[in-house]
C-alpha cells in the first residue's frame, strides 16, 4: 500500500484553474474514498480472507459504497460523491492488476503470507512503486505551496472545501458581509 500517489492524482486534477473554478469539492471524503479500497482490502489481507487488491477493488463494490453512503448520509452529495471519485480514481491507478468486474468475473485471490516485507522490498526494487510515490509527494507539496497550506487550519480549511456553497468573507467597515452563490 502506497498511499502518497492515490491521495495526490485525484487531489491534483481537482486543483486544474478549469476544474477548480468549474466544481468545489469536499477534499477529505475524495481522500477517503481514495484510500478506502485498500484500508478495507489491506485490513482483509491481514485476516486472511483476500489479497491486497480484492473485493473493494471492483466496480461493483465500489458503486455498492457509494448507494450505501448516500442513503447513510440522506443523500448529501458533497460527501457521497466526492468519495466515489476517489474510489474510481483509486481503481483506475491501481490497473491493470484489479479485479475490476468481481464478482461477475471470478478471480483468483492469492494470498500474501507477510505482506509487510513484500511492500518494503517492492518500495526498495521496483521502479514504477518508487515513481508513482515521487510524483505523489510533488503533487502534495504543489498543492501545500500553491494553496498556501502552512498551518493545521489552512489544511482544515482546504479539506473543508463546500460543494454546496462559495462563501466569501469581505471585511468591509468592520463587518463581515457573507453571501451564497
Amino acid at each position: 500500500m502506497f498511499p502518497l500517489f492515490h491521495i495526490a492524482i485525484p487531489l491534483i486534477t481537482f486543483e486544474i484553474p478549469y476544474i477548480k473554478k468549474k466544481y468545489r469539492v469536499n477534499r477529505l471524503a475524495l481522500i477517503i474514498g481514495s484510500l478506502f479500497p485498500d484500508i478495507v482490502d489491506k485490513t482483509l489481507m491481514f485476516l486472511r480472507l483476500v489479497n491486497g487488491r480484492g473485493y473493494f477493488h471492483s466496480l461493483f463494490v465500489v458503486f455498492l459504497c457509494f448507494v450505501i453512503l448516500f442513503l447513510v448520509t440522506k443523500g448529501n452529495k458533497s460527501v457521497s460523491f466526492p468519495f466515489l471519485i476517489g474510489m474510481l480514481f483509486h481503481l483506475l491507478l491501481d490497473l491493470p492488476n484489479i479485479p475490476l468486474f468481481y464478482p461477475f468475473i471470478s478471480y483468483d485471490f492469492q494470498y500474501i503470507e507477510n505482506p509487510l516485507p513484500y511492500w518494503i522490498h517492492d518500495f526498495l526494487t521496483k521502479p514504477l512503486v518508487q515513481t508513482t510515490e515521487i510524483i505523489g509527494i510533488v503533487c502534495l507539496l504543489f498543492i501545500v505551496i500553491r494553496n498556501k497550506l502552512y498551518s493545521f487550519k489552512d489544511i482544515a480549511d482546504y479539506l473543508r472545501t463546500n460543494p454546496k456553497a462559495i462563501i466569501y468573507s469581505i471585511e468591509k467597515d468592520s463587518e463581515i458581509i457573507i453571501s451564497e452563490d
